[in-house]
């Protein structure tokens, strides 16, 4: 009996050990049908326990505040994804062309097809020599078929309780070829369909009550609004003015209003008259829950083949393979939110005075026509106030209904490759491909359009003009003063107008040669023969934004937001690597405690032609059998050189929000502009790693008592010079430190200027006030984690069945992190990742997602005959939040998020008829299932002819049917505050679950 070497993650040397030095979780296809999450790679990874916080949502995510919209990640121990490496068939992909909340670059895991792969493998390790230095926390390979013979059916439907997020999804598996050419493809289709957060109890209205309201939460002069009508008395009293009033106050008109009420029925507060009432707001703001898409409708469809040509035997092998996804989803989120009227970078929202008002003759501390961009002569016959209405005010323009948003990505990935093994004397072999992968995200927006909303504000414009050449067919504006449960008939015609379709295109490619080289006795030595692996790296990457003219920097036209620049980058990478694996001691050689010993190292040199930088990494790793194979003791350590992403040198602006204290006047905003800013001058981080552990298989078990398997790995990961944002109050505490005149490092922004590279700024808005940050990329962040991961394995035949139980879970022990330029370090495990200081990198204010001390599963198979059963339960732990954040309130008060255990089962059944066997005889047929005559002679013999079953077991034979449940109990997730007043959208952390309720499936996979 031979055994067969071959390569597992983590290394290019082939070994036939069953328990490596680098910490390896397999996810075969078995295990991935039984798991309840198969459907897609996302659900079934981001499942795994050593998953943790800060990866992008696949639900929950309509507002992009958790990631680009249309796309899903995982993050290993915690990190951003961009510390994680998705591999498919041990080579890299295209990252998507956009970036997660940190900046860094991800893999979008929507566009991997599960029904391609054929198992997975987690490195839960760095492994910075083999496949890159930027494999910080780990690495995931997908193995997608290669052998395959004869042809599967897969079909699968499934829905929630409430029947409304139906799941239906099929796909054809085939193979053919001989010992020398094989072929192997799929075909796939996958649709999900949508849920909305009123769909659920939970969520029909949220504790987060937005200040971008209808009726508008709208800033005016305390003069002018004297002049209008108002008096003074106490706030929230109709038409009244709070005594404590300074020059400039906020106002709304009442509550079911068609547009035309006077002045003294409108609210008056020194604050924003709707919002959150902690705030001091009177009334309460918009309820966006009413209006938000939860989980977003999705479609894919798309195929994969590969082939493989033995020319000369296995000395020289030609194979290839190419796959293309077609990714489709659709979000929905409440209408348009504009911010501040007037914020730097974004285009200026007014509302023309009552009548015209000649330039410079504007009434004192008000927006000036030049300030805003009015046009001359521009007025609003409905505007009750005789000023320009901008500044700080803000408003939900509800009339235009809901922002969509459609997003595609077509992603495809082509390589063609040699390689060859048994060479020479039989231990040597090599593998070279060249692969093209890419990724073009078609996104399209369908919003209100900035420019033509404030032509239909202006009653002057030509639009009104029957005269003109572009006249709408009506003579009144637009009137912004109803609540939009009142709509205006007059309005329809031009919202129509002023609505706003965009398609921008964004694109990523990637193309790779590498080659391998490898050996498995190098030299004898008296442990055994030395392995080695030398090898070669070429990438070019390209990076593109090309931005819808409505979306472009330079002329901006989404209301509430800011353009894009376009952007066309390109670099090169060279890597040259080698690694060797030395057994010292061999069981041959009978030392006691040394039964096995072996030592491997490696290297890897990496220059990047675009900054002119390079880094040689080491790593090594150390496996030792003290006794014989039922202990295994092993360690890793290592170095990495991440080099910043293309989004973080080139991407474009992202823009979020989150809570932050204006020190100078006190003013608590909990839904700060911040104006996330790429930085082409950053430079790579630098990072170490170490694993350390053991395995523990038993053998003084009977084997009537079944077999077990005990791992614990170990693990600590360190990350300098970090690339982040810097966290939107510690720039404006450094602002106030330098004096508040912007003279110092952090600026000042009042136009539509942009900072310069990695320079930090307060923005404000003409009238001096503060709006935002604007928070660039720099370096000098820092990331420390540590934890264990532990695994239990057992497995017993008895007279009824097989049972199998597989428990892992992972223990988060610390994880602390630094902003860039910060002195103050946070120890952050077991807590939110969207707390007050925390939400600015990792989370958002929006979402919520924590970093859990403990994550687990447990899967109990049960296998008799032709029955499977399976049962899963999901441990996600719990942790704290910020319910009262010191820096806003003088006092801290945390929250407890609660753990949560979720609970799937399965049911299978297979189909399986065999052909007529001694076991089974048929009258008059072999025992190969051919038809038995007697000749001429008398003798029986075999006919040509042979047996057939019946048409029923035609059709059922090897076909097997499932049904399922996920989440059995159908748990609600835990509730959760968010950061300051309980700011959550969804009031459970939205980004680490989803609010689907329990789900019902069935599955048919047909064999032929």
């Amino acid at each position: 009996m031979t055994i067969e070497e071959v390569i597992v993650t983590g290394s290019n040397i082939p070994t036939s050990e069953e328990v490596g030095p680098n910490p390896v979780l397999t996810l075969n296809r078995d295990f991935i049908d039984k798991s309840g999450q198969g459907t897609t790679v996302e659900n079934l990874l981001k499942a795994q326990p050593v998953m943790n916080a800060s990866g992008i949502p696949i639900s929950n995510n309509a507002d992009a505040s958790g990631g680009p919209r249309g796309t899903a990640s995982v993050s290993l121990r915690g990190f951003d994804p961009g510390a994680t490496l998705v591999l498919i068939d041990g080579r890299r992909i295209t990252p998507f062309p956009g970036n997660a909340n940190s900046g860094a670059a991800f893999i979008d895991l929507f566009t991997l097809p599960i029904t391609a792969v054929q198992s997975m493998e987690i490195l839960k390790d760095g492994a910075s020599t083999t496949y890159g230095a930027d494999a910080v926390a780990g690495v995931i390979n997908l193995k997608f078929y290669k052998d395959y013979r004869g042809a599967q059916l897969t079909l699968y439907y499934g829905d929630t309780l409430d029947k409304d997020a139906g799941l239906y999804s099929g796909d054809i598996l085939f193979g053919t070829g001989d010992d020398k050419v094989s072929v192997v493809g799929d075909i796939f289709f996958y649709h999900h369909n949508s849920m909305f957060q009123r769909d659920r109890g939970n969520t029909q209205k949220g504790k987060f009550l937005s200040q971008n309201a209808s009726p508008y939460n709208l800033e005016v002069s305390t003069a002018v609004a004297l002049a209008a009508g108002a008096v003074f008395g106490t706030a929230g009293v109709p038409g009244q003015i709070p005594s404590d009033a300074g020059i400039r106050i906020f106002t709304t008109a009442p509550t079911g209003t068609n547009g035309l009420a006077p002045v003294n029925q409108y609210i008056f507060n020194t604050f924003k008259v709707r919002s959150n009432p902690v705030f001091g707001a009177i009334l309460p703001g918009f309820n966006v829950n009413a209006f938000g898409g939860s989980f977003p409708e999705q479609e894919r469809w798309g195929g994969y083949v590969s082939f493989n040509d033995k020319i000369c035997n296995d000395q020289l092998q030609l194979y290839g393979d190419f796959y293309y996804a077609d990714v489709k989803s659709h979000d929905e989120l409440a209408p348009s939110a504009t911010g501040p009227f007037q914020l730097p970078g974004q285009f200026a929202i007014f509302i023309p005075p009552h009548a015209p008002i000649a330039a410079g003759a504007e009434p004192p501390n008000t927006p000036s026509a030049a300030e805003v961009g009015a046009p001359p002569g521009a007025f609003n016959p409905f505007n009750p106030f005789g000023q320009f209405i901008s500044g700080g005010s803000q408003a939900r323009i509800a009339d235009f209904g809901n922002r969509l948003f459609d997003n595609e990505n077509e992603a495809w990935l082509s390589t063609i490759g040699i390689k060859g093994d048994k060479l020479f004397d039989g231990s040597w072999g090599y593998d070279g491909a060249f692969r093209y992968s890419q990724i073009q995200n078609i996104s399209q927006t369908r919003d209100v359009n900035g420019p033509r909303f404030e032509r239909i504000l202006n009653a002057n414009d030509s639009l009104f003009n029957p005269t003109s050449t572009d006249f709408i067919g009506q003579t009144i504006p637009y009137d912004p003063f109803n609540d939009f449960r009142v709509p205006i008939k007059t309005n329809l015609p031009l919202i129509n107008f002023a609505t706003l379709h965009a398609k921008n295109l964004s694109t990523s490619k990637l193309a790779t040669l590498d080659l391998n080289i490898y050996t498995t006795d190098l030299l004898d030595l008296p442990g055994g023969p030395v392995g080695l692996a030398l090898g070669g790296f070429f990438s070019r990457q390209t990076y593109e934004i090309n931005p819808d003219d409505q979306g472009n920097i330079i002329h901006p036209q989404e209301l509430g937001t800011g353009g894009v620049r376009r952007v066309k980058a390109g670099r090169k990478e060279v890597a040259f690597y080698g690694e060797i694996r030395v057994p010292i001691f061999s069981p041959k050689m009978g030392i006691p405690g040394l039964h096995s010993l072996e030592f491997g190292a490696g290297a890897r040199f990496e220059e990047f032609r675009n900054n002119d930088t390079n880094v040689l990494v080491p790593k090594v790793v150390l496996r030792w059998q003290p006794f014989d194979e039922q202990l295994t003791i092993r360690s890793t350590w290592g170095e990495g050189f991440l080099e910043p992403s293309m989004t973080e040198l080139y991407g474009p602006t992202v823009f979020g929000i989150g809570p932050s204290i204006f020190t100078p006047t006190g003013d608590i905003n909990p839904e700060t502009t911040v104006e996330g800013l790429s930085n082409k001058n950053l430079a790579p981080e630098h990072d170490r790693t170490w694993t350390g552990g053991f395995v523990y298989t038993p053998k003084w078990i009977p084997p009537q008592w079944g077999s077990l398997t005990f791992t614990v790995d170990f693990w600590d990961i360190e990350r300098t010079g970090l690339v982040g944002l810097v966290a939107p109050q510690l720039i404006i505490d450094e602002f106030i430190a330098q004096g508040g005149m912007g003279l110092g490092s952090v600026k000042i922004i009042t136009g539509t200027q942009q900072p310069k590279p990695g320079e930090s700024a307060v923005l404000f808005d003409p009238e001096g006030t503060f709006v935002g940050v604007a928070s660039p990329l720099l370096n000098g962040g820092k990331q420390d984690a540590r934890g264990v991961d532990l695994e239990l394995q057992y497995q017993i035949q008895t007279s009824v069945g097989t049972f199998t139980s597989l428990t892992r879970t992972t223990y988060l022990e610390d994880f602390v992190f630094a902003f860039p330029g910060s002195k103050q370090a946070f120890h952050v495990a077991g807590r939110s990742n969207a707390d007050f200081i925390e939400g600015m990198f990792f989370g958002s204010v929006a979402g919520g997602d924590g970093w859990m001390r403990w994550r687990g599963i447990e899967n109990l198979d049960w296998t008799w005959k032709n029955w499977d059963l399976n049962w899963t339960v999901h441990y996600i732990g719990g942790f704290r939040e910020e319910v009262f954040a010191k820096q806003f309130d003088g006092i801290a008060r945390l929250h407890y998020v609660k753990a949560t255990w979720f609970t799937d089962a399965s049911l299978s059944y297979s189909f399986i008829f065999p052909t007529p066997a001694e076991s089974q005889p048929v009258a008059g047929y072999s025992k190969g299932g051919r038809e038995v005559v007697t000749n001429k002679e008398g003798k029986a013999i075999e006919t040509t002819a042979t047996y057939s079953m019946p048409c029923w077991k035609t059709i059922l034979n090897n076909t097997t049917f499932t049904v399922g449940v996920n989440n059995i109990f159908g748990e609600d997730p835990p509730h959760a505050a968010g950061p300051e007043f309980d700011n959550f959208l969804n009031k459970y952390p939205a980004f680490l679950y989803d609010n689907l309720g329990r789900f019902v499936y069935v599955r048919l996979i047909k064999k032929f």
